[in-house]
C-alpha cells in the first residue's frame, strides 16, 4: 500500500493540492476585503463604518496569515513523509519534483501574501476613525463654555466617549482587552484631563 501511494506520487499531488488551496483562499480573501472596503462607501454613519473596517480588517488579515502558515506547514510535513517513507521503503530514490514542490508552496505562499497584502489600506480605516473623531469632536465643540464647565454634561460626554470605546472593544478589534473596571476608570480619568 505504501509503495503504491509512493509510486502514484500521491503526497506531491496533495503538496500541490495544498498550495493550491492556500492561494485560492488567499485571492477570495483579499476579494471578501475589496468587497466590504466598497460595501462601507455607502455607509454614512462614521462609527459603523469604522467598526465595520476594523473588525473586518482583523477577522480577514488572521485568515490570509492562516491561508499561508497552515499549507505551507502541511506541504513541509508531506516532504517529510515522502521523505520517512522513501527511507523506510528501500525504493529507487526521491525524486527532485518532490523538494521542488515542496520548496515552492511555501515561497509562493509568502509571496502571494505579500502581493495581496491590505495592511496598506490601514489608511482607509484610519481616515474613517479620523472622520468619526472630527465628528465626535465638533459635537464637543458646538456645546457653549459655560455648560462645559457644568460637571453633568462632562459626565454625559465622557459617558458617550467611554461607550464608544466599550463598543469597539466588544467587537474583539486591537482594544478587546479593554474591558476591566479598572481600566474604564483609568480611561474615564483620560478623557477628563483631556477635556
Amino acid at each position: 500500500m505504501l509503495e503504491k501511494i509512493m509510486n502514484l506520487h500521491i503526497l506531491l499531488y496533495c503538496m500541490a493540492a495544498v498550495g493550491a488551496l492556500g492561494a485560492i483562499g488567499m485571492l477570495a480573501t483579499h476579494l471578501t476585503y475589496r468587497r466590504t472596503l466598497k460595501s462601507t462607501k455607502d455607509v454614512k454613519k462614521l462609527k459603523e463604518k469604522w467598526l465595520n473596517l476594523w473588525k473586518t480588517r482583523d477577522r480577514l488579515l488572521r485568515r490570509m496569515n492562516l491561508l499561508v502558515w497552515i499549507p505551507s506547514l502541511v506541504s513541509t510535513v508531506l516532504l517529510g513523509l515522502s521523505l520517512l517513507l522513501e527511507t523506510r521503503l528501500k525504493l529507487s530514490g526521491l525524486p527532485l519534483t518532490y523538494l521542488y514542490v515542496g520548496a515552492a508552496v511555501p515561497i509562493t505562499l509568502l509571496l502571494l501574501r505579500y502581493f495581496l497584502d491590505f495592511a496598506y489600506k490601514e489608511e482607509l480605516v484610519m481616515d474613517s476613525l479620523a472622520d468619526y473623531v472630527e465628528q465626535v469632536r465638533t459635537w464637543v465643540e458646538e456645546v457653549p463654555q459655560a455648560q462645559k464647565d457644568d460637571p453633568v454634561l462632562q459626565e454625559e460626554v465622557i459617558e458617550r466617549i467611554t461607550a464608544s470605546i466599550r463598543q469597539t472593544a466588544a467587537t474583539g478589534s486591537h482594544f478587546s482587552k479593554m474591558l476591566s473596571p479598572e481600566e474604564e476608570e483609568i480611561m474615564r480619568e483620560i478623557i477628563r484631563e483631556f477635556m
